[in-house]
């Protein structure tokens, strides 16, 4: 199986500008973090790489919020995370909770908790649950907290869960431990702001799968953009689609969670999961891809499929901010030119290298990707993180003449403006 160019295209664009280059921007809403945190692991690397990654996260979110719901960052939200080692909410264990409160000022603060439990032990990552909170907070602090709370429970938790790419991961552990087709559907489970079941989490986030699928992207930013100016979820479902009204919705909806659950219950063969894999990369929904890819890579592949898995698979772990997992990978394999571009392999490998303080061979592998590739992004990029490390290296003549030559070449690349900020700071 080739790798599409368009594909890969997008992947560089996405992994530079949202990972590394995000530099978080002062004008957007305010992030404070909590570090009063005093908890067992607030001595570890794993929190401390927490505490350095979540500015960037933060605004990482937003932008997957506004690609899966059509919801524009928002400018001056207050947003405070705090940590625990044990979150819970009347007797239940959560991974994260939104509590959101106006102040005497009649500032709205929205307090996110984050299990660090999950976080540390690789149970979650935190991209998927910030996203998931602050899709919560972003659309009661659009709407107000009274009219956000007072939505139905698929609404609030099936956007949530949308966003954050959390659906596989619920369907595959509902298939884990096991459901009766027979009792899926029925009235909205809504105890005071909470779904208790993860029956309903998917459920939640099937009805909302079954409006993009079946009315498309458009339609579902539509009906979320409307709903958070009205509220009034009978009238927006028959404006965006089509006359629908929630007892029909409900009714096709149900047909679908049971299909989707019933074929995410069969057993899959190693191609199949990785053409669903390849499908969800192209959604852009990450954390589904990499769980079906990962399915299917020791599953009896081809070495041509092989090489497909694993090089998409390195580019999930590069989105979950795993540099040490998508090189891992990439070492599995020699790029053949048939399945992966060599030029982009020779880069992600630059990139996680760099990520994980690898500076020499990172210098070496960005050179060897600028100079192999006839890709612009690729060329534009590796002539940026080669200016970064000739900084830190200390050889500022070097960057200098290397920012001439991506000044001469790509005139109008967004990178300049970038290397710049980089040159300037030292």
């Amino acid at each position: 199986m080739k790798i599409k160019g368009s594909r890969l295209a997008v992947c560089v664009a996405i992994f530079v500008l949202l990972l590394v280059l995000g530099i978080p921007a002062e004008t957007l809403a305010v992030l404070h973090i909590d570090t009063s945190y005093s908890g067992k692991f607030r001595n570890t690397s794993g929190y401390a790489k927490i505490i350095a990654d979540l500015p960037f996260v933060y605004q990482e979110a937003f932008q997957r919020i506004e690609r899966s719901l059509g919801i524009p960052a928002r400018e001056q939200m207050y947003v405070v995370v705090m940590f625990s080692d044990h979150l819970t909410y009347k007797g239940f264990r959560l991974r994260g909770k939104r509590q959101s409160m106006r102040t005497t000022n009649r500032t709205v603060i929205h307090y996110i908790h984050i299990d660090l439990d999950f976080l540390i032990n690789g149970q979650a990552t935190l991209l998927e649950e910030m996203t998931h909170e602050m899709t919560h907070a972003i659309m009661a602090d659009i709407m107000g907290l009274r009219e956000y709370d007072s939505l139905p429970m698929w609404i609030k938790e099936g956007t949530a869960v949308h966003a954050a790419d959390q659906g596989q991961a619920r369907i595959r552990a509902l298939t884990r431990r096991g459901f009766d087709i027979n009792a899926i559907g029925g009235e909205d489970e809504n105890i005071e702001g909470n779904p208790i079941s993860l029956e309903k989490y998917v459920e939640n986030y099937l009805k909302i799968r079954f409006l993009l699928k079946t009315f498309g992207s458009s339609a579902l930013h539509r009906f979320v953009k409307r709903l958070m100016q009205s509220g009034n979820v009978k009238q927006e479902l028959a404006v965006c689609f089509n006359g629908l009204s929630e007892e029909v919705m409900n009714q096709y909806a149900q047909d679908f969670v049971k299909a989707t659950l019933l074929d995410n219950a069969r057993p899959v063969a190693s191609q199949e999961n990785l053409q669903r894999g390849v499908r969800f990369f192209d959604e852009g929904e990450y954390l589904s891809a990499r769980l079906a890819l990962t399915d299917a890579l020791y599953g009896g592949l081809s070495d041509n499929e092989f090489q497909t898995a694993a090089y998409l698979l390195a580019e999930c772990y590069i989105q979950e901010r795993n540099p040490q997992g998508a090189l891992n990978l990439l070492k599995q394999f020699k790029p053949d030119p048939r399945n992966v571009p060599v030029d982009r392999y020779e880069f992600l490998s630059a990139y996680s290298e760099y990520a994980m303080g690898l500076v020499t061979n990172a210098y070496f592998g960005f050179k060897k990707a600028f100079e192999t590739s006839n890709n612009q992004a690729v060329r534009e990029g590796a002539l940026y993180y080669i200016i970064r490390i000739l900084i830190e290296l200390g050889n500022r003549a070097e960057a200098d003449r290397v920012m001439v030559m991506l000044r001469e070449q790509f005139p109008k690349s967004s990178y300049l403006i970038l290397a710049g900020r980089v040159l300037s700071s030292r």
